[in-house]
């Protein structure tokens, strides 16, 4: 009896130990780059960052837990986790290997458990999206039924708790335009003056992969200003 009850308030997912060895290899391959092409004052940043990045994913690895007796979903990708409340989830999406998670006033997270792209198929990397989805929609369903037995009242931090969820939100989006300003940035800074023609094409391919997904993350950072901009404004009106 305390065994099972253990596995039905506390439920984790991992992901495979070929997907960690995958970051690993890229964030080498992505660290060499770097300091191939970029000026050594900005290959040196990028490179620790990409390591990080890299290193925290295969020490760490992608996990997924449920916590049903804290009420809490915590999100894992390397050395970023994610804590999000499970009364604060509105609804669960599960788009073949993608679990969309909507928040109440927090937008929404996104994850692919555990197949990605055709070399994760490749690599046999399984798809666990329709269990994890069904773990969390039934954990929010049975934290949802809690909250409404609780005859106490809504608390009273609860409006502070939505501006602080607004305020990360708007946090996030403003990352998002950094990274792709530093994105464009970084196009007009790649070497592109090479003795060797292969080194001159690679250099172009990946300055024009920079500024194509730079521009990508400005227009989508001014695309999800723009509905706060029209509710700030109809507020004011």
């Amino acid at each position: 009896m305390i065994s099972d009850m253990q596995v039905s308030s506390m439920q984790s997912w991992r992901c495979p130990a070929v997907l960690r060895v995958k970051s690993a290899v890229f964030s080498a391959a992505a660290v060499a780059v770097a300091l191939t092409f970029f000026p050594l004052w900005l290959a040196i940043p990028v490179a620790v960052v990409l390591a990080a990045w890299g290193l925290g994913m295969a020490v760490f690895a992608a996990t997924v837990a449920l916590d049903l007796d804290a009420g809490v979903l915590v999100l894992r990708m390397g050395l970023i986790t994610r804590r999000v409340r499970l009364i604060d989830i509105t609804a669960v999406l599960v788009d073949k290997t993608k679990v969309s998670i909507a928040r109440s006033g927090g937008g929404e997270i996104s994850l692919y458990a555990w197949r990605k792209s055709p070399l994760d198929g490749w690599l046999r990397v399984p798809a666990v999206a329709g269990d994890i989805g069904h773990a969390i929609a039934s954990a929010v369903a049975l934290a949802q039924d809690a909250k409404a037995k609780d005859h106490r009242g809504q608390p009273p931090s609860r409006a502070r708790t939505g501006a602080s969820a607004r305020s990360r939100s708007a946090l996030t989006t403003a990352l998002l335009g950094c990274v792709g300003l530093a994105a464009l940035a970084s196009a007009f800074l790649v070497r592109l003056s090479w003795h060797n023609p292969v080194m001159t094409a690679l250099g172009v391919i990946l300055a024009l992969a920079l500024g194509i997904s730079g521009l990508f993350y400005v227009l989508f950072t001014l695309w999800l200003m723009l509905p706060r901009r029209r509710s700030a404004a109809g507020t004011a009106g």
